[in-house]
């Protein structure tokens, strides 16, 4: 193998890390953004996303989705919502399942769900939660995926196989309906957490959940990533989004 295409290799592996780190974060999206750096230079990432104003969408009729019952949870480092009306009503070895069949559990099943597979959080976690909570033509790829972004990643620290690599350093804002069903629901997930040169990012992830007959699931994305759908999300436009907060 000549210099060249080992070259070539671990800038697609690069690359491969960083969309992966923004599509498995969609809660976690600003936090991706700071840690995935170019292979090329110091210029962070989160460069080559386009800030967009973000317009209004469809809503539940303006009104409040989650519960009046909220609590928070640390997972990874991120405060997460937790509901005894929503759920997750099961909650055990770094799972959650067990999600309310209305627009509040399917919320908080996003959150949760794409927290549990990003690659920082360990294959005891996520690979159950890939496994169980993913559905869709692309579940595969969205796997393999993630298992490859976890082994670079590793490969960067001294960390042993199956242990997490590291905590995520981002808040949960917000979430914004985009359009629902009984049994699908699009949403789109907003996220603070500082780029790559300290200064605050906020970004906005398209989500999109369908009910399995028995619990709420994440739809893979095309390819098994989100890259096309993270966007930068301006600071005035940030009001177009329903903060987490108990019955808001």
């Amino acid at each position: 193998m000549t210099y060249d295409v080992i070259t070539r290799a671990h800038r697609t592996t690069r690359r491969r890390v960083t969309a992966l780190c923004l599509a498995t974060a969609a809660v976690l999206g600003a936090a991706a953004v700071a840690m995935a750096f170019d292979a090329d230079s110091d210029r962070p990432a989160s460069s080559t996303l386009r800030p967009v104003l973000v317009r209004p969408e469809t809503t539940a009729n303006g009104q409040a989705v989650l519960p009046r019952d909220l609590d928070w949870v640390d997972v990874a480092g991120v405060s997460m919502p937790v509901s005894r009306q929503s759920g997750p009503r099961v909650s055990s070895e770094g799972q959650a399942r067990g999600f309310a069949h209305d627009l509040g559990g399917a919320v908080l099943a996003a959150v949760h769900i794409v927290v549990r597979v990003n690659p920082q959080v360990g294959p005891a976690v996520f690979e159950p939660a890939l496994r169980t909570q993913i559905v869709g033509a692309d579940a595969a790829a969205m796997r393999v995926q993630v298992r490859q972004a976890y082994d670079e990643l590793r490969g960067q620290t001294s960390v042993a196989d199956g242990q997490p690599v590291g905590r995520l350093n981002a808040t949960l804002l917000g979430y914004r309906i985009v359009n629902y069903t009984e049994d699908e629901v699009v949403l789109r997930l907003l996220t603070e957490a500082p780029d790559g040169s300290g200064r605050s990012l906020m970004v906005s992830t398209e989500v999109h959940m369908r009910w399995t007959g028995s619990d709420w699931a994440l739809l893979a994305p095309a390819g098994g990533t989100f890259d096309q759908a993270v966007t930068v999300v301006l600071d005035p436009y940030t009001a177009m989004f329903l903060p987490f907060s108990a019955g808001g």
